[in-house]
């Protein structure tokens, strides 16, 4: 555990393919105004249908990879119930791309992980993620699935606690909507903070939540979320928390 360190983390959701060479602009300076920040996405970067895909791959994965994102949440509408589809979809993502409740059927790939370990300097971070279940074994179609999605928020507790010991800050990428990221924290899980998506919330300032700092940033590349995390003996802490206009259309009551 570091005596005293701030890390940054820049963190967007449900852009659905709409960064526009400004956000793209805009998040390289962000990235250069905090030298060592960590930048995630918490689903839904991409504009394809949640059983859709596109033969040359999708555009903006390749366009979040040149960035350089740490890592990213599976969102429904990088999720497909097909082993040969599934990987294809998210092969354009040179960074980690996240699911702690996702089971596989035996002989199918598996393009995700539960969770990445980072660094910002001497602090030891973990990032894990979960998503909405978009197929589970008691649907009806579940026989033409080689994917499935167990309960988010049990699968989030049960990693945060197996993490907690190992890592200065553990961080959780959801992908399951503003109400459920609240009964998440209200579990308690060990984390840290909680960065959501899939709801398309808009928060002016962290929701807290047993204590747990939960944020989002809208939608549609309109902003990115900017956390200043202290870490120390005692733990961490969110210690400021803004969002930054990304796209020159953003709501103007909204940009600063």
């Amino acid at each position: 555990m570091p005596v005293s360190a701030d890390i940054v983390i820049l963190h967007t959701n449900d852009m659905h393919g709409r960064m526009t060479p400004a956000a793209v602009a805009r998040l390289r300076e962000l990235r250069a105004r905090y030298p060592g920040c960590l930048l995630l996405d918490a689903g839904d970067a991409i504009s394809a249908g949640n059983l859709g895909f596109r033969v040359g791959g999708e555009p903006m994965l390749r366009e979040m990879s040149d960035i350089g994102y740490d890592a990213m949440t599976v969102g429904n509408r990088e999720s497909h119930p097909r082993r040969e589809v599934f990987p294809r979809k998210l092969a354009g993502a040179a960074f980690p791309v996240l699911c702690a409740n996702v089971t596989v059927r035996e002989g199918a790939e598996l393009p995700v992980r539960p969770y990445v370990e980072l660094e910002a300097g001497s602090v030891k971070i973990a990032v894990f993620g979960v998503t909405v279940p978009m197929f589970t074994r008691k649907q009806w179609s579940a026989a033409l699935c080689d994917y499935f999605f167990d309960p988010p928020i049990p699968a989030a507790q049960r990693l945060a606690d197996e993490l907690r010991p190992q890592y200065d800050v553990v961080i959780a990428l959801t992908h399951i909507g503003f109400k459920e990221d609240l009964k998440l924290a209200q579990t308690g899980p060990s984390v840290d903070l909680i960065i959501g998506g899939h709801s398309h919330t808009d928060l002016d300032e962290p929701r807290m939540e047993n204590g747990i700092p939960i944020v989002q940033a809208r939608s549609h590349a309109f902003f990115a979320g900017v956390a200043r995390l202290s870490v120390g003996d005692a733990g961490a802490r969110l210690v400021e928390w803004r969002k930054v206009a990304l796209r020159d259309d953003a709501p103007r009551a909204a940009k600063g």
